[in-house]
């Protein structure tokens, strides 16, 4: 990171690195660059009492109070300053629906998720929806991805929430709040100029500090020789083409969700052996695969392959939203298969990249981005953009042509991508409302019409999984391949336990 000018305290001001700024810069119209969560809470949340919740605890979320400060001519990534527009209004805002189902309070908070958020206020939203017919309260939070410190917004969020319904308020800040001014024209130029230059003096004594040390050196190119041969698998080696894979996604999503018992993926895991990540996998691979059955796809041998974010930040990071993120590509069999020989798949697969360190050797070579100019970073993704919107809306006017994936042609990169963050497992509340039920909502790109998260909380997983609904239209048939998946796996394990405890 680099430093800070004397009047801009490191606490107070922020340049991107290189992988935040790729997650800016990746936006598009049909892809918005945030993910989010939907909450169910306890009865009715007033929006007096929200905002003065989470108004009080800003001073422990430096980051919600700042905005992105453009450096000109893009000589360096955008810097987080302070906003001197501020109003907490502006960011949390209630909408008063009519008595509602959940599936269509839902809908309403999807067509609120759709929409990207202002580059001209700090990059986040929090939306609370009144009229469920069960008188609860449903909570949507929007967050860049160029804020998270990780792979989801469970982290960054975990500031607004108590432990307890009674829980003491924060106590009020010593002094009102009073932001630095936005910088100048010429204070953003000399600021730009000085970081990079620091990181290049940086990156040359990095590299100096290798070239004395024979043995760290050869392990990083190794690990940089490693990182290219798993990008050019993606390149080279066909995957199964998937029907939300055939076309270019949309701005409109669509949502399922499912909640299991964390005590049953731990009897799972004790019965199988491996850990609670390779049930996961299982289960979502295995619903993958179920779904391509029912809509007669035959892989033709081709894998299955799944993009999963891993958090690779050290202990002491926790808390700040750098982020450290690598990701991992499981290729796993795109038919369906009974839950024994489909956890063995996932714990080979998992062994293979634990083996390879797939994940240390991917995010070293993220580090390489904060040495590609911000100018030519920015000026490729925004042609690369573009390309795909006009490409997104040709696909739309002529979606009577059959797509590459339905002519049978091989298909490349990855199906879909699944984030697991592990949560909070007791109860928490946001302004004295317990909270209920939290689903992830991951953000989709490109063609990956399908995405899942897994989030846990108070003993529970849960599954999200968002679709574009002109890709993907029958969402519910693969949640209901999910629900058989783990109904499987528990049977499976709950008779191999009983087999044991016989044969003991």
């Amino acid at each position: 990171m680099a430093a800070q000018n004397a009047t801009r305290p490191a606490s107070i001001s922020r340049r991107l690195t290189g992988l935040d700024a790729a997650f800016l810069y990746a936006e598009s119209a049909a892809s918005p660059a945030h993910s989010g969560m939907l909450m169910f809470f306890e009865g009715e949340i007033p929006i007096e009492q929200l905002l003065q919740h989470i108004e009080r605890r800003l001073e422990l979320l430096p980051r919600y109070r700042q905005r992105l400060a453009m450096v000109p001519l893009n000589l360096a990534h955008a810097s987080l300053e302070d906003d001197p527009a501020f109003k907490i209004e502006n960011h949390v805002k209630s909408h008063k629906l009519p008595p509602s189902s959940e599936a269509e309070i839902i809908q309403s908070a999807l067509k609120v998720f759709e929409s990207p958020l202002s580059r001209e206020r700090p990059l986040w939203e929090i939306h609370a929806f009144t009229g469920l017919d069960s008188g609860r309260t449903c909570v949507l939070m929007k967050i860049h991805q160029c804020l998270i410190g990780g792979v989801s917004p469970v982290e960054a969020t975990s500031a607004l929430f108590d432990l307890r319904a009674d829980a003491p308020q924060p106590e009020p800040p010593a002094h009102n709040w009073t932001p630095n001014p936005l910088p100048g024209i010429a204070e953003s130029l000399l600021t730009a100029i000085h970081d990079v230059l620091e990181e290049r003096v940086d990156a040359a004594f990095r590299a100096q500090e290798l070239l004395r040390s024979p043995k760290e050196l050869a392990d990083r190119t190794g690990m940089l020789a490693d990182a290219g041969r798993s990008l050019s698998r993606l390149v080279s080696q066909p995957i199964v083409s998937a029907p939300w894979n055939t076309g270019l996604i949309g701005p409109r999503r669509n949502l399922v969700w499912s909640r299991y018992s964390f005590a049953d993926f731990r009897a799972i895991r004790n019965a199988f052996g491996g850990t609670v990540n390779d049930v996961v996998l299982a289960m979502v691979s295995e619903a993958a695969a179920r779904y391509l059955a029912r809509h007669d796809c035959k892989p033709g041998g081709a894998p299955l392959r799944i993009a999963c974010p891993v958090n690779v930040a050290f202990e002491d990071e926790g808390g700040t939203l750098g982020n450290r993120v690598s990701i991992t590509f499981s290729e796993l069999p795109a038919v369906p298969m009974n839950p024994g020989p489909r956890l063995e798949a996932v714990q080979q697969e998992s062994e293979r990249i634990k083996a390879s360190r797939e994940a240390q050797s991917l995010e070293l070579l993220t580090e390489t981005l904060n040495l590609v100019p911000p100018g030519l970073m920015g000026l490729t993704s925004r042609l690369a953009n573009l390309g795909l919107d006009y490409a997104g809306a040709l696909g739309k006017w002529a979606s009577s042509l059959p797509s590459c994936g339905r002519f049978g042609l091989p298909a490349f990169g990855v199906n879909f991508m699944a984030t697991n963050a592990p949560g909070v497992q007791v109860p928490q509340y946001l302004a004295g409302h317990l909270l209920l039920d939290v689903i992830g909502l991951p953000p989709l790109q490109a063609n990956l019409g399908y995405g899942i998260s897994i989030l846990g909380y108070n003993q529970s997983l849960y599954f999200g999984m968002v679709a574009e609904p002109s890709l993907m239209p029958d969402l519910e048939i693969m949640r209901a391949c999910l629900d058989q998946a783990f109904t499987e796996l528990k049977q499976s394990a709950e008779a191999r336990n009983a087999q044991a405890e016989t044969t003991a």
